[in-house]
């Protein structure tokens, strides 16, 4: 990919650029110590070598005797080693919603390409604190993916993915048409992380069926689950009036209506309700959940939805 090419998948990607420059200086809060598997700043379930104080235990037979505390054995008479924190990198993985209704609106503000801004700020925030990024896109399965990635260097290869995708490169392939079952995607274990870390799901939770198995085979799998829901402020708030025929955009059926006051009315309180069920399963489960208008400015939703959350820090 030429200079040129890059510069404008970035402006894609980053309609405002100081999103980018203030994401340097971010990071991704992680619950309690976890297990990583290469050195990097965060505290892990291990034991190792970091500067952090973690415990004492007793000394034995070839331990390093530099690490004997000599002030508590000139106290007790028994020798004790200091133990540190190994501190690791986390794995994250965002996976984002390719379906059909996904693609909903106007070609400028389609919600897809919402998700796909979020990754990436995401993604970078993780990749310039040291961490490791993978990314799915998933319909009725895994569309298409980026394989872990690690540090502030490979936030390129992050961008030209979701680039590709906001561009609809996975456009056509098997199984991004999406269907009603979130958990369609979720179901083979290969489509699970590979090992404990924090994973993002970006969809408009417009599913019939799974987000409960969804969310169970994510927690089981050792992971720290965000759930970010994402809707257009005309799913929001329709401006709908007369007789219309409405097409499901995931199955292709219609369906005659009239459309009054009332019936718009009745519409928004079925979303609110919608909406309210996945936060409060999620609540319930320990799944952060964050709801995301499509309408608001991106810089708006990560720099102060994301942080008042507490789901970015920094």
């Amino acid at each position: 990919m030429s200079g040129g090419e890059r510069e404008t998948g970035l402006e894609r990607l980053f309609p405002d650029m100081s999103v980018l420059y203030r994401l340097e200086r971010m990071s991704l809060p992680a619950k309690g110590r976890f297990r990583g598997t290469m050195q990097g700043k965060r505290r892990s379930r291990a034991f190792g070598s970091s500067l952090e104080f973690a415990d004492y235990r007793p000394y034995a037979p070839g331990d390093d005797i530099r690490r004997i505390d000599w002030n508590v054995y000139g106290r007790t008479g028994r020798a004790f080693v200091r133990q540190y924190w190994d501190e690791q990198e986390l794995s994250v993985c965002l996976y984002i919603d390719v379906s059909t209704s996904m693609r909903f609106g106007e070609e400028s503000g389609r919600k897809l390409d919402y998700a796909l801004r979020l990754a990436a700020c995401v993604g970078y925030a993780a990749l310039a604190g040291d961490d490791r990024v993978a990314v799915r896109l998933f319909a009725d399965g895994i569309v298409r993916e980026l394989p872990m990635c690690r540090g502030r260097g490979a936030a390129h290869r992050l961008f030209r993915f979701l680039d590709g995708a906001l561009r609809g490169d996975f456009e056509g392939e098997a199984g991004a048409a999406g269907g009603s079952d979130l958990y369609a995607a979720f179901r083979h274990p290969s489509a699970l992380p590979g090992r404990s870390g924090q994973t993002w799901l970006f969809t408009d939770g417009l599913h019939e069926s799974g987000l409960e198995d969804t969310i169970r085979a994510l927690l089981a799998a050792g992971q720290d689950v965000v759930y970010v829901q994402l809707l257009s402020p005309a799913e929001i708030d329709p401006q709908l009036t007369g007789e219309l025929r409405l097409i499901d955009s995931e199955t292709g059926t219609g369906k005659e209506v009239a459309i009054g006051g009332s019936v718009v009315a009745s519409y928004r309180q079925a979303v609110r309700q919608h909406c309210e069920t996945i936060r409060r399963y999620c609540e319930e489960r320990g799944v952060a959940y964050l709801f995301a208008d499509t309408g608001r400015p991106i810089a708006d939703t990560v720099l102060r939805s994301f942080r008042e959350a507490g789901l970015l820090r920094g």
